[in-house]
C-alpha cells in the first residue's frame, strides 16, 4: 500500500513539472516581415511556410505575414515570391525576441535565367480556345490566372486544377501522374520537357501573373495530338504574357 503511495506522487509530480516546463516554454503572435536585401523594399504576396507543413499566409503589401500562436522555439521559414531567389532559414521566437522578425530575399536578376531550350512543337496561343472548346483538359485563362496571382503555380495546379505535385530530389515542385512519370511541359511552344538533359521545371518559381493562358493535362489520352509522343504521363502548357 504504501508503495503504491509513492509510485502515485511520484507520477503526480513528474506530471505537474511536464506542466511547468510546458507554461514556460509559452507561445506567441509572431509577426514576419520580409523586404528585398539591400534595402527596405517590402515584398508583398510572397507565400511563406513554417516548418515544412505551416501555411503562414501571404505577405500583406508591407510585406508581413501574422502567425498566431506560434511556440517558442526553434522554426524554419520557408519563403517563395516572384522575382525573388527561393529562400529557407533557421530561427527563434519567444519573449524577449524583437518583433517584426525580418528577413532579406535576394532578387532573381535578369542575367541569371538562361534561354530556355527544348523541343519545338506546332501548339500556338492562338489555337488555346480550340483546344479549351474540346474539354479535353482543365484550362486557366489570363482573368482566371490574375485571380491567383501571388501564388506559386505548384499551389494552384494542387489547390484549383487538382494535379499530383511531387517534391523533386532538391525540393522541387514538379508535376507528374505518379511518383516517378512526371508530366512534360510546354513553355511558348517549346517543350521544356522531356528533352535531353532536362530536368522538370520547379513549379514554385513559376507564378500565375507571369502566364496569358495554361493548359493542363492529366492523362495521356486527353493530350493535343501535338505531344502524344513526349506525353505519356500528361502534359503542363504554359504561355507567358
Amino acid at each position: 500500500m504504501r508503495i503504491v503511495r509513492v509510485v502515485c506522487l511520484a507520477s503526480v509530480g513528474a506530471g505537474l513539472m511536464s506542466a511547468r516546463v510546458a507554461e514556460a516554454q509559452g507561445v506567441h503572435d509572431v509577426v514576419i516581415r520580409l523586404h528585398r536585401a539591400g534595402d527596405t523594399t517590402s515584398i508583398r504576396g510572397a507565400v511563406v511556410t513554417l516548418d515544412h507543413d505551416l501555411e503562414a499566409g501571404n505577405t500583406d503589401s508591407a510585406g508581413i505575414v501574422r502567425v498566431p500562436d506560434l511556440d517558442d522555439g526553434g522554426h524554419i521559414i520557408e519563403v517563395v515570391a516572384h522575382g525573388y531567389q527561393s529562400f529557407e532559414y533557421n530561427f527563434r521566437t519567444g519573449a524577449n525576441i524583437p518583433q517584426p522578425l525580418q528577413f532579406e530575399l535576394i532578387p532573381v536578376l535578369a542575367s541569371d535565367t538562361a534561354k530556355a531550350k527544348g523541343q519545338k512543337t506546332e501548339l500556338t496561343l492562338a489555337g488555346f480556345d480550340a483546344r479549351r472548346a474540346k474539354a479535353q483538359g482543365k484550362f486557366f485563362t489570363r482573368a482566371q490566372l490574375d485571380a491567383a496571382a501571388g501564388r506559386p503555380l505548384s499551389n494552384v495546379l494542387k489547390e484549383d486544377a487538382g494535379a499530383l505535385i511531387v517534391a523533386g530530389p532538391h525540393g522541387e515542385s514538379e508535376l507528374a501522374a505518379s511518383a516517378s512519370c512526371y508530366a512534360a511541359v510546354v513553355r511558348d511552344g517549346l517543350r521544356i520537357y522531356p528533352y535531353t538533359g532536362a530536368t522538370p521545371p520547379n513549379l514554385d518559381k513559376i507564378f500565375p501573373e507571369q502566364l496569358a493562358g495554361m493548359e493542363v493535362y492529366a492523362q495521356s489520352a486527353t493530350v493535343p495530338a501535338e505531344l502524344h509522343d513526349a506525353a505519356k504521363c500528361g502534359a503542363l502548357v504554359l504561355w507567358s504574357r
